[in-house]
């Protein structure tokens, strides 16, 4: 028959259990903690460019310029170059440009002081129209 485990036994276990509970939980914050605020930038690209995510409300869109307004009021004015790929999250097939009014996060590239658009994905406000028969 087995003896009991004594209380020093015991003791040891759950210090043990909760010194690796700690330092999971010590790992946990610092992986998060180095991954905020952290500027994404492309691998492939050894300029001082860095991505960036504008998210807000078209305010104004032209061939050349998509000005955005985000959710704190503030208006970004982004260039818009032949390059720019767009995606409508109702239609993934689209290439279409987005409308006054639609939501969108655009990645963009700061070169300097200017932002240049390389991604627009957006949601429409309103569905297109049906076709009719």
């Amino acid at each position: 028959m087995m003896e009991p485990m004594g209380y020093a036994r015991q003791k040891r276990c759950r210090e043990r259990a909760v010194a690796g509970g700690l330092w999971a939980l010590l790992a946990l914050w610092c992986v998060s903690a180095l991954s905020w605020d952290l500027p994404a930038v492309h691998a492939a690209d050894k300029t001082d460019k860095t991505v960036q995510h504008v998210v807000g409300t078209v305010a104004a869109i032209d061939q050349k310029r998509l000005v955005v307004t985000t959710f704190k009021g503030q208006t970004i004015s982004i260039k818009l170059t032949k390059q720019v790929r767009y995606k409508d999250k109702t239609d993934p097939q689209s290439n279409r440009p987005p409308a006054v009014g639609d939501r969108v996060i655009v990645e963009a590239v700061r070169d300097k002081k200017t932002l240049t658009a390389v991604t627009v994905h957006y949601s429409p406000t309103s569905q297109p129209a049906e076709p009719s028969d």
